[in-house]
């Protein structure tokens, strides 16, 4: 779970992702090649669904034409858990300073695996990509396919809420995890 944060701090400094302007809207089921093509092992109900953690600044910034230029900052970290084995991963990050938007948007899909026993689960990407704004240097706007270095295993913790309202998820580096909430789309 440590490693997620330190993530989402790194995608931010390192800009990677989001939208500019008009452009289109990124499709994850597009990610070509790197697409799971099969699941991983059978999920629990319980873990079935989409869950969310983020915070969000309540500040808001209007540029110099009095057009409404977004919040301070944004962070969050989505994991939609399929029934047939697969999951997928949305990383979106955003600053705003000296009128100076800045945001990283990554995303993963790949399989997962749950050992109900002892409540855990292994993460297996097999495909992602990242995509990075900068609304004052245009230039160094990214928009590329997750390198194959870059996707990593990972083993995480899990305990469902009551009434499958939230999940809380740890790992060996913070095991007092993080809560993320029940959500959809």
């Amino acid at each position: 779970m440590k490693m997620h944060l330190i993530a989402l701090f790194a995608l931010v400094t390192l800009s990677v992702a989001c939208k500019q302007g008009n452009e289109p809207v990124i499709d994850p089921s597009t990610d070509g090649p790197s697409a799971p093509s099969t699941g991983g092992s059978r999920i629990p109900s319980e873990l079935v669904g989409k869950w969310s953690y983020g915070t969000f600044s309540p500040t808001n910034f209007w540029d110099y034409n009095g057009v409404y230029a977004g919040n301070a900052y944004e962070q969050a970290l989505v994991f939609d858990f399929h029934a047939d084995g697969t999951y997928e991963q949305y990383v979106i990050n955003s600053v705003m300073s000296y009128n100076c938007r800045t945001e990283a948007y990554s995303y993963f899909k790949g399989r997962i695996t749950v050992n109900e026993s002892n409540h855990s689960f292994v993460i297996t990407p097999t495909g992602g990509n990242y995509r990075g704004y900068y609304s004052c240097a245009p230039k160094s706007n990214i928009k590329r396919d997750a390198k194959q270095s870059e996707l990593k295993q990972e083993t995480m913790n899990y305990q469902v809420e009551s009434g499958k309202a939230g999940i809380k998820l740890s790992d060996a580096e913070a095991p007092q995890g993080v809560r993320l909430k029940a959500i959809s789309w």
